[in-house]
């Protein structure tokens, strides 16, 4: 693995735990393969919301924007 690499992932491992921190309460948080797509799904009784992102601070910011979105 290249230094690059390696500060990426570190950099995106911060971020990750960062994600988890603020709204790993209320949703999960995965990605799908190694490489794809982030999800964050949350469920409230029968509502059921996903969010799909290309990386983590996309989905940072759809993870904001839905809880200013809920009342």
């Amino acid at each position: 693995m290249s230094e690059h690499q390696d500060a990426a992932r570190s950099a995106g491992s911060g971020k990750l735990a960062g994600l988890f921190r603020e709204y790993g309460q209320r949703w999960e948080i995965e990605q799908l393969d190694p490489g794809s797509a982030w999800v964050a799904v949350t469920r409230n009784r029968s509502f059921v919301q996903v969010i799909a992102a290309r990386d983590l601070d996309e989905l940072r910011a759809e993870l904001k924007k839905a809880d200013a979105e809920d009342p």
